[in-house]
């Protein structure tokens, strides 16, 4: 009796080990599916794909003539969406004016050809313009009211986090204090 109580205590206890280690078995493994990897890829001088800007993007009127050409092509990523990191490339003409305008994120700027003159404030002003020849990087924080010239055709490289939008600045009206660049 003794023998057979110790017999069934091994079986039990041979029988919880050993089915746990079956079930396992027998279960097939949920794999976690593989997050998307970014893939490597690179962009050839002509092959920039130029087209309108997204609907939405720019936002409001210029205070002034552009007086000459904008070209716009996306290299990466969507800079429409918030929090997606994106790269742009704008073309403009020579004589290119960007009218005051402002962005809700930073803008990094990269000047890949000729060059583009950067200036701060409300109101579009040549002796307030600062030249960004070809190779010069700037840095634009979110809200920073600014314009720009381009000099020669010139071919800038921006990037930063979405949502890149340029908001342009109503032109001030005559005897009206200017507003605040915050």
């Amino acid at each position: 009796m003794i023998l057979r109580k110790r017999v069934s205590r091994w079986v039990l206890l041979a029988a919880v080990s050993i089915i746990p280690v079956a079930l396992a078995q027998s279960e097939p493994k949920k794999e976690k599916p593989a997050k998307a990897s970014p893939k490597h890829f690179m962009v050839a001088q002509g092959e920039a794909k130029w087209v309108e800007p997204p609907q939405g993007m720019i936002r409001g009127t210029p205070s002034i003539e552009a007086g000459g050409q904008l070209r716009y092509a996306v290299i990466e990523g969507d800079p429409t969406k918030a929090g997606a990191p994106f790269t742009i490339r704008l073309a403009c003409s020579d004589g290119y004016k960007a009218a005051p305008h402002w962005h809700p994120t930073d803008e990094n700027l990269l000047v890949l050809s000729g060059t583009f003159a950067v200036g701060t404030g409300d109101k579009f002003d040549p002796s307030g313009l600062k030249d960004m020849p070809t190779g010069a990087y700037g840095f634009m924080p979110r809200r920073m009211h600014h314009f720009g010239l381009c000099k020669g055709d010139t071919d800038v490289l921006v990037y930063g986090t979405g949502p890149f939008q340029i908001n342009f600045l109503k032109a001030p009206e005559a005897g009206k204090a200017k507003p605040s660049t915050r």
